[in-house]
């Protein structure tokens, strides 16, 4: 039996031409493996080269379809696009309040399309925008994802100002919705590159990538919105689906077509698995990483099983049995004997010709001359990355999704771990399980690019389908510290990755 897919509502408008609409929506939304219904709120006759008339639905219609697809199966998240009425716009708006009521999880992305993205600028909306969008319908969306253009109709703020003046600005906006909006930024022809940002009452973050020289881009906003709503539905975090969404819509321009005389649609490029596309996350302050060059290398024979102890007993344990790479992680930062013990780990990490990293305590292990030292994403904005980088350390970063993926990758660390993948015993999450299907993905994102770690409630009996999914390395921590025999466990688990390691290079090697 197929897995059900996510039920996605896309509410806009029908494209005659398929560039755009509701039918730029049910590809995107098949591409990425959801069902798409839709809610039409009106016909429009358009192609390549114009829109040339737009007629609403009658508000019966409109009202009778959500209905009907309301009485049989509720989405897991909403799209909104074009509203043509003033009266389609209230109504709409009641919709989504009773969605909200009794259905409040279910996310709405929300995409004022005000006029077609081909070079003719065709008015599409109909209504008075600033009125009546942002009144009715901005208290039950979730985001709401205007172009700049957009932006400056809806609020008459100019997308001309910085980004933390503009946030400023709108805070009469946070006041009345807890609506993030999502400046895209691919309208500023004055910008090298492309920079949508997400802002809220409390924070601002920059999605960048490449200005792309295409010319087949209709359907943009569609696309990204709807993507944004797909990766939603299928229970990904909000930033880990804007990531996603930006990686896709990048894809998509690169696979553009040329259909009709005018621009042509977006392609469909599927789930989005190609590093080159995933964003560089800025911020206002940081408009560019301050890592220009990759961090040291790992030696990729020596990666493998993964312990990570809590003490040097444990650490000596494990590298007494072949283990070629470690961490020592040790919780009490007030712990007396700290640096003794940092100390004794760079020790052992030599005799055995082993890699052994340090967890969080990046000073020390610059000054007692560590192999690498292993950081949290909350440490990234505390540690000193450039003198960890001078210091000829490697750097092994945690990451629990696209976002933070991304945010490593622009680091250019020797390895990226990628967890929790099972519930686990040693410390609260605030992430949810990625799981073994995630974990793919993210194996197959990072393959030959960066070497990858998966963690996070890996025992004996999870580490072959693990090790299946292509990482690089496996970190353990209770299989081995709670074993009855942790030596017996140690090289078992060792012949174990290795067994499965060399299936998957006889497999590539076919």
């Amino acid at each position: 039996m197929s897995i059900k897919p996510p039920v996605v509502w896309c509410v806009g408008g029908s494209d005659s031409s398929a560039h755009a609409g509701l039918q730029a929506d049910l590809r995107t939304g098949q591409d990425l493996n959801c069902h798409v219904q839709t809610i039409i709120t009106c016909i429009t006759a358009q192609n390549s080269k114009e829109v040339r008339s737009v007629e609403p639905v009658s508000l019966t219609m409109f009202d009778e379809q959500w209905q009907t697809l309301l009485d049989d199966v509720p989405p897991n998240a909403i799209k909104v696009s074009l509203l043509p009425s003033i009266e389609i716009v209230k109504a709409c708006s009641n919709w989504l309040k009773l969605i909200k009521i009794y259905f409040p999880k279910v996310q709405v992305v929300f995409d004022p399309v005000m006029a077609a993205s081909s070079e003719s600028g065709n008015q599409l909306q109909q209504t008075d925008a600033g009125a009546s969008l942002l009144d009715h319908i901005l208290p039950y969306v979730d985001v709401i994802t205007p172009n700049l253009m957009e932006f400056s109709a809806l609020t008459g703020l100019s997308g001309e100002l910085a980004i933390e003046d503009l946030q400023a600005e709108m805070t009469p906006y946070f006041a009345a919705s807890e609506s993030r909006w999502l400046l895209k930024g691919g309208h500023c022809s004055h910008l090298d590159g492309s920079t949508d940002w997400l802002v809220d009452r409390n924070s601002i973050i920059g999605f960048a990538s490449e200005r792309l020289s295409v010319h087949n881009t209709r359907g943009t906003g569609c696309t990204l919105s709807t993507a944004l709503a797909s990766f939603i539905a299928h229970g990904y975090d909000f930033l880990d689906a804007m990531t996603m969404a930006k990686a896709y819509i990048t894809g998509a321009l690169k696979t553009g077509v040329q259909i009709g005389e005018g621009a042509g649609p977006l392609g469909r490029p599927g789930w989005p698995l190609q590093i080159e596309n995933l964003p560089t996350i800025v911020t206002p302050n940081n408009p560019t990483t301050s890592i220009s060059l990759p961090f040291a290398k790992m030696d990729l024979d020596k990666m493998g099983l993964y312990p990570v102890v809590d003490s040097i007993a444990w650490l000596e344990l494990v590298l007494k049995q072949g283990v070629k790479l470690a961490q020592l992680r040790i919780k009490d930062p007030d712990d007396e004997y700290l640096e003794n013990k940092i100390q004794q780990a760079i020790a052992l990490g030599k005799e055995y010709d082993a890699q052994v990293f340090i967890n969080d305590y990046w000073q020390q292990a610059i000054a007692f001359g560590a192999y690498g030292v292993h950081l949290g994403q909350e440490d990234l904005d505390l540690a000193d990355l450039a003198q960890i980088q001078a210091a000829g350390m490697r750097l092994g970063i945690s990451t629990h999704g696209y976002y933070e993926i991304a945010r490593a990758q622009s680091i250019q660390p020797s390895y990226i771990a990628l967890g929790h993948i099972f519930p686990t015993q040693t410390k609260d999450m605030p992430s949810q399980p990625q799981g073994l299907t995630r974990l793919a993905h993210y194996a197959t994102l990072l393959k030959g690019v960066f070497p990858t770690v998966a963690i996070g409630g890996i025992n004996a009996e999870r580490l072959s389908a693990v090790a299946q999914t292509g990482v690089d390395s496996v970190a353990l921590v209770t299989a081995i510290t709670k074993a009855v025999e942790p030596e017996a466990a140690t090289r078992s688990l060792i012949c174990l990755f290795e067994m499965h390691l060399n299936t998957q290079r006889n497999k590539g090697g076919k």
